[in-house]
């Protein structure tokens, strides 16, 4: 059904439009007539800022996730008059609370998501953290197992391919970048991988 709406919408959008761009052409000064002629099927004029399917969609995607939080418990509707209001229930809050403080800590476990390093050749990853900043150390060696790296040493680990830029950013945004080194082999030499 919201399929339809959609097709609906941008067929009535475009046939409005198409109107428009005639009535502009055919109101316009006799001397502009011909040249508007001309143009008409080299360029389409966007009469309206907004696609009316694009907008369509965007409000059934909203609803239908408020309809699934409700589901949840996490929100709940309320109805007065011609007033509709949203809040959220005492779930919602502790799951709204404990997702803020997931993303306020970026040495949870929850940062941990990058792509396996793909490509030839070895990657090596070396860290220097001291211990009393633990968190950190334990971070970067989850997020290496999670990229399928293995230690050759507690700080030095290793993985077939190239490293991802993600990474790295995530390194520059916990202020990492001087304490990790990451460096690209083209051969591998004496470094052995387990099978």
């Amino acid at each position: 059904m919201a399929k339809l709406v959609e097709l609906v919408l941008t067929a009535l959008q475009f046939q409005a439009e198409g109107l428009l761009e005639i009535g502009d052409i055919l109101f316009a000064m006799p001397a502009r007539i011909q040249k508007g002629v001309d143009r008409l099927p080299a360029y389409k004029r966007r009469w309206f800022a907004a696609d009316w399917a694009e907008i369509y969609r965007n409000r059934h995607q909203f609803h239908q996730t408020l309809q699934y939080l409700k589901r949840q418990g996490l929100v709940v509707k309320s109805e007065k008059t011609h007033d509709i209001k949203w809040a959220l229930t005492k779930r919602g809050n502790k799951k709204l609370l404990a997702y803020q403080q997931s993303r306020a800590d970026l040495f949870s476990s929850s940062h941990i998501r990058f792509p396996v390093p793909k490509g030839g050749g070895l990657t090596i990853v070396s860290f220097d953290i001291p211990e009393k900043e633990r968190r950190k150390r334990d971070w970067i060696r989850r997020c290496l197992v999670e990229m399928d790296f293995e230690p050759l040493q507690k700080s030095v680990w290793v993985t077939q391919g190239g490293m991802h830029e993600d990474f790295m950013h995530a390194l520059r945004e916990r202020k990492l970048l001087d304490a990790v080194h990451v460096f690209g082999v083209t051969r591998q030499g004496t470094v052995k991988r387990s099978p």
